[in-house]
């Protein structure tokens, strides 16, 4: 590809650190470079892919739909090559550079920033990547390398002998109401619920799994006000009075004394199992221990 010897992944770090501040001198700022050396390297990405990627207005520099696009691929790039160099290291038996954990948003609140200080104590020189995700997302990351280990929803997962599985809590899933509504009388019948209107996670989420299964189990359809993406958007509407839901009881961490969470009947009740996962070849890797120990400790401790 002509001028492809001329596309360096300095300058796609360098352009990416400007795409996201949008201005040069705060992108030399964070860079530790002159304005000049920045701008140098932008021109030079620009006549190397052979496309104008940014209108000139005055002294400003305006990305144009092309920058936005090698935004994309130069980030997906400079991702793939960390990939690969860490599975190089990992073959050579040295650790890699980058350790990526995925979470679950709702453990975020309390378990994963526990887990993530206890392995920084312990490896004080392993960098972490916290990755973010619905545990269908994760599952799928973690089989495509894309992260080492995951803290998720374990109860529903295929337990393959190429991976890792450990238990770690169980938690239960409770109809979630707004505390300055009516006290609600339990156990609760969630055929009774039929009619309320409900918020709901997609299916891509446990929670979200879970809370389908247990109106399956009840024998109702639930009336869906509106979905959401995030466990924690979720909750903000329960909060809000937009509808109710069925969501796990560690959420109620996250807006003390705000929801009330009401148990419901046993035959319409899921719990759910959190745990640890990660390919069966890392068991020996220093960092996948130090999650291991850190997520034994916090969830024994709590």
């Amino acid at each position: 590809m002509s001028g492809s010897d001329e596309i360096t992944l300095r300058k796609l770090e360098i352009f990416l650190v400007f795409m996201r501040e949008r201005n040069l001198a705060r992108a030399a700022e964070a860079l530790g470079l002159s304005s000049v050396s920045v701008h140098k390297a932008i021109h030079s990405l620009e006549t190397a892919v052979g496309a104008p990627l940014f209108a000139h207005r005055g002294r400003a520099l305006e990305p144009l739909a092309s920058a936005t696009v090698l935004e994309a691929h130069a980030a997906d790039i400079i991702d793939g090559i960390q990939r690969s160099v860490d599975a190089t290291r990992q073959a050579a038996g040295i650790a890699p550079r980058t350790f990526r954990i995925g979470s679950l948003y709702s453990l975020t609140i309390e378990l994963v920033p526990q887990i993530i200080t206890a392995i920084q104590a312990s490896l004080p020189g392993c960098n972490i990547e916290l990755v973010l995700g619905s545990n269908t997302d994760l599952e799928d990351k973690l089989a495509a390398g894309e992260i080492d280990a995951s803290v998720m929803c374990v109860h529903d997962i295929d337990r393959r002998r190429s991976r890792r599985v450990i238990d770690l809590f169980e938690d239960e899933m409770y109809l979630t109401s707004p505390r300055d509504s009516a006290p609600v009388r339990t156990p609760v019948d969630l055929r009774d619920w039929a009619g309320q209107s409900f918020v709901m996670l997609s299916q891509e989420f446990s929670s979200g799994r879970d809370a389908y299964r247990m109106f399956q189990q009840a024998g109702v359809t639930p009336r869906v006000a509106l979905r959401a993406n995030d466990i924690f958007t979720l909750s903000s509407l329960v909060r809000g009075g937009v509808g109710l839901a069925l969501l796990p009881g560690r959420i109620s961490q996250l807006y003390p004394g705000a929801l009330q969470f009401s148990r419901v009947k046993r035959e319409q009740r899921v719990a759910q199992t959190l745990g640890l996962c990660y390919l069966a070849s890392r068991a020996g890797d220093e960092a996948i221990m130090a999650l291991e120990t850190a997520a034994r400790e916090a969830t024994a401790a709590s």
